[in-house]
C-alpha cells in the first residue's frame, strides 16, 4: 500500500461549545486526486470521546472520507474539554494511491 500523508497544520480555529470546544479548519480538494484513490482522517492522539465531522457528517471509527470529500471542505473536531493553548493533536489525510 503507497500512502501519501497530508498534514493539516494551521491555521486551525478553535471556539467554545457549550461545555466543550470545537477545533475547525477548511480545506480543498487534493489535487490529483483520482477516482482509484481513498483517503481518510487521522487524528493523533485522539482525545477520549471526540467526535470528529466533515461537512457536517460525523465520521466513525474508520474515518475514510473518500466519498464525503467536496471542492471546499470544513473538518470539525468536537471534545468535551480544553481550548487553552494550542492545538492538542496532529491531524493529517492520509490518501492510499494504490
Amino acid at each position: 500500500m503507497d500512502i501519501h500523508s497530508i498534514r493539516l497544520r494551521e491555521p486551525w480555529q478553535c471556539e467554545s461549545r457549550g461545555a466543550g470546544v470545537c477545533w475547525s479548519r477548511s480545506f480543498n480538494w487534493p489535487a490529483g486526486l483520482t477516482p482509484r484513490e481513498r483517503m481518510w482522517v487521522v487524528v493523533e492522539p485522539l482525545p477520549v470521546g471526540a467526535r470528529i465531522l466533515l461537512n457536517g457528517n460525523p465520521l466513525g471509527e474508520e474515518r475514510e472520507i473518500t466519498r464525503l470529500i467536496e471542492v471546499r471542505n470544513l473538518l470539525e473536531i468536537e471534545l468535551a474539554a480544553g481550548g487553552a493553548g494550542g492545538l492538542p493533536f496532529a491531524v493529517r489525510l492520509d490518501i492510499d494511491e494504490g
